[in-house]
């Protein structure tokens, strides 16, 4: 059998990721920022300054959002975390339209018991949150409730025979658990006022 003449055959052209794959370097880098420039406008931040996602900015909208004192150690670190979260360190704001009331309790559970002595050595602390948004008034008794939600956070501590320590373990981690819960109710109410862009409020 005769091999086939190579000046007889027909030469197909070669595909796109080849030439792709045969594009100087400085070709192919150019092609993939210019990709990446026009994807990047279909991408915005949730918190963004010019969000359009919900309408009005969302910060605007957190910023018309007062958070009421809450009682207890705990309770003032979850308000200080919440400001915090929602007002960029600005601080609280004075005569917001919106209130943000806030209920907090934290528990204790065992995780991990030392099979000798009995005692627990490690536990999970948990806080847990339950808050409402209601339109600022002159008369506490005329309440509008805007929404309401729940948030949860967990914090695990090794325990020892030392009662001072187990007790200092205990306060960070209802400080870290209490981090997470100012995240979650951040983001709750973030998620409302972007369903709902007319809610109370001087951005809306």
């Amino acid at each position: 059998m005769s091999l086939p003449d190579p000046s007889t055959q027909v030469s197909r052209p070669a595909s796109r990721l080849g030439r792709f794959a045969r594009a100087p370097l400085a070709a192919r880098l150019a092609l993939v920022c210019a990709l990446s420039g026009a994807l990047a406008g279909c991408f915005q931040p949730l918190y963004a300054e010019n969000s359009t996602v919900g309408g009005p900015a969302l910060m605007d909208k957190f910023r018309d959002v007062d958070v009421i004192e809450i009682r207890g150690r705990l309770g003032n670190d979850l308000r200080n975390d919440l400001i915090f979260a929602l007002t960029g360190g600005s601080g609280n704001p004075k005569g917001a339209p919106l209130q943000l009331i806030i209920a907090v309790d934290t528990s204790t559970s065992t995780a991990i018991v030392n099979s000798s002595s009995g005692l627990p050595e490690n536990q999970v602390i948990r806080v847990t949150a339950n808050w409402r948004l209601v339109k600022a008034a002159d008369d506490p008794k005329k309440v509008v409730i805007v929404t309401t939600g729940a948030a949860s956070g967990t914090a695990t501590i090794d325990t020892s025979d030392q009662r001072f320590a187990n007790y200092s373990a205990t306060i960070d981690a209802e400080k870290r658990a209490a981090r997470g819960v100012a995240d979650q109710i951040k983001a709750q109410l973030g998620a409302f006022f972007i369903r709902n862009p007319s809610a109370p409020g001087s951005a809306s």
